[in-house]
């Protein structure tokens, strides 16, 4: 296991997070925004600060208290909303916001090749498998393997019902029941038909992990004292259900913290809520952005 969940961030995202706010100041931008179900806008609300960037965090109303905390623990702005991704391109063409999405971020992928750099001296590998949202961090893994040579397979995995990071291997087949877990994917990623090609070209495939092979992982994991979060049990679970067809040296990245488990909803409002760019733009102006480069 590789254990990313052990950062000081609680996930992996901190890898892009410190490559994009390094890039985006050094060209002299202060200002960015992301939508994120949490790990990438905490990994990046903690650098912000110390890059000169003021950021927006747009966050779903069900974000889980225990992350909600730790965003505002950072003095970063954080909106909840219905409509994130709405808001955010809202963000981007009305007040010139740098987007720091790792869907869209070409550095994202990039930062995430170092893995496989760590990973590869303990090989050779069969077979990694990685919970997988926007896609970027299995298609840095593809990437850098291809850079080192000899890759092993690449296995994406999402949460039941899944999305199009995996549609090609479940198209038409019986349905999943739901996981949780699946609420925290993307559900559309512009990088998808790349990651879906680099991943056929390893011998991987897309993984979905439905409730039973969550459960099913959470209760080994507890056995054997393993402290992760959901999307580090799917990896585990979609591992378990490979090794049984093909076996061999499986690698799996764990990519969120144990605390993270609890995705209780915070009982009051803790961040304030837009709906519209109206609403987002009064929000703005009493956090301190300004436009700029606006069109």
């Amino acid at each position: 296991m590789k254990r990313e969940d052990l950062a000081p961030d609680g996930s992996h995202k901190g890898r892009s997070a410190e490559r994009m706010l390094g890039e985006l100041s050094s060209a002299g931008r202060s200002q960015a925004v992301v939508s994120s179900s949490g790990n990438a806008a905490l990994a990046l609300a903690r650098r912000a600060g110390p890059h000169g960037v003021r950021l927006l965090a747009l966050v779903s109303p069900l974000t889980p208290e225990v992350k909600l905390r730790r965003l505002l623990d950072s003095g970063q702005t954080v909106v909840a909303s219905d409509r994130p991704v709405g808001l955010l391109h809202h963000a981007l063409s009305g007040w010139g916001l740098a987007d720091l999405r790792g869907s869209t971020n070409r550095l994202a992928p990039l930062a995430y090749r170092s893995l496989a750099a760590e990973l590869a001296p303990a090989g050779p590998w069969d077979a990694v498998f990685v919970y997988s949202s926007s896609g970027a961090t299995a298609l840095g893994l593809c990437q850098g393997w291809e850079e080192l040579g000899a890759p092993p397979q690449v296995h994406p995995v999402e949460g039941a019902p899944g999305g199009e990071l995996t549609r090609p291997w479940y198209r038409g087949g019986p349905p999943l029941e739901p996981a949780h877990v699946g609420e925290l994917g993307t559900h559309r990623s512009r990088l998808a038909p790349l990651l879906r090609r680099r991943v056929m070209a390893t011998g991987g495939r897309g993984w979905r992990v439905g409730a039973a092979q969550l459960a099913e992982a959470r209760a080994v994991a507890a056995d054997c004292g393993l402290d992760t979060s959901w999307e580090g049990l799917a990896a585990l679970a979609a591992a378990a259900l490979w090794s049984r067809e093909a076996g061999g040296r499986i690698v799996v990245v764990l990519t969120g913290a144990g605390w993270q488990l609890d995705l209780t909803p915070s009982p009051t409002t803790l961040v304030p809520v837009a709906e519209t760019p109206f609403e987002l733009d009064s929000i703005l102006v009493g956090a301190g952005f300004r436009r700029e480069g606006a069109g």
